[in-house]
């Protein structure tokens, strides 16, 4: 796997079997184009210090070490450009076995998957909801930490093998419960190569618009409700609208027509949770097939 993996222009991979967290391996160590691995993370972290636990062998724990794209105004993009990764790795390992699986994007570092064995009662939710039998749940996430050097540590959490009762909540999923048979090195080596090639682009100021319109292209969060809970216990109900440049999510008032009210930009920093869902409005499109 080693090997393997250095083909795709990674110099130094450090495989484990298990270690704290591979984010704080890789932001020691803090050298261009490292590769941190584990079989299990004792003391996984996500965004704003959640932790992040799984059973040993069950999902893919990796971190990696890499340039910061040349503007800072740019790297506020680096979590949805590592994310917009992941989703096509992922992506690419279900068409090349065939199985009829949907990966998106969900502002600003989550991977969804549409779940048809969501609600396991098999029972309608109901209009509205966003769902029927199923929903979008997240199978993958992404925590980026500077480092000196002008480099960023990706951390990137895949659920791969696990069962219903092994995941924390029942907005998540894995690969697995949605039909897709990948093997975690299969799945480890698939993020390895399209994450490396990722940061390729965003180096080159020429390949930048093409990455940003992937972004924006498969990011389930623009055209739906979102729930935008702020820092002081705030929630507000928006409509995401796009992402600006600076990679903060653009919303407006549901239900407004285009261009037809203010719109409110939020970054990372000012988002403790932007969650879809929820009830929609009448008239408003839900579920999987809705027209966004």
């Amino acid at each position: 796997m080693a090997r393997d993996l250095r083909a795709d222009g990674w110099a130094r991979v450090d495989l484990f079997n298990e270690v704290d967290s591979t984010n704080v391996v890789a932001l020691d160590a803090a050298e261009r184009w490292h590769l941190v691995a584990a079989h299990r993370q004792r003391a996984g972290r996500g965004r704003l210090d959640r932790a992040w636990v799984t059973p040993a062998g069950a999902a893919v724990t990796v971190s990696m070490t890499l340039p910061l794209p040349r503007d800072a105004a740019t790297w506020g993009w680096v979590p949805l450009f590592v994310g917009d990764a992941v989703r096509a790795a992922l992506a690419q390992l279900a068409d090349e076995r065939g199985a009829d699986v949907e990966f998106v994007t969900k502002w600003p570092n989550d991977v969804l998957v549409w779940d048809d064995d969501g609600d396991e009662s098999g029972a309608d939710a109901g209009p509205g909801t966003g769902r029927a039998s199923g929903d979008w749940r997240k199978v993958a996430g992404v925590l980026c930490q500077v480092a000196p050097g002008n480099l960023v540590v990706a951390g990137v959490g895949v659920n791969v093998a696990q069962q219903r009762g092994e995941l924390p909540v029942d907005t998540a999923t894995s690969t697995s419960l949605v039909g897709l048979d990948a093997a975690r090195d299969e799945v480890l080596a698939a993020v390895a190569a399209h994450v490396a090639r990722a940061a390729r682009a965003w180096c080159e100021p020429v390949a930048l618009a093409g990455a940003r319109e992937s972004v924006r292209r498969h990011c389930r969060t623009i055209g739906s409700l979102v729930d935008v809970h702020t820092p002081d216990g705030k929630v507000a109900r928006r409509r995401g609208a796009g992402i600006d440049d600076g990679g903060r999510l653009v919303t407006t008032v549901p239900g407004a027509r285009p261009g037809s009210a203010p719109t409110m930009a939020y970054s990372v920093a000012d988002v403790v949770h932007a969650r879809l869902g929820g009830r929609a409005e009448a008239g408003e499109p839900h579920g999987r097939n809705a027209d966004e």
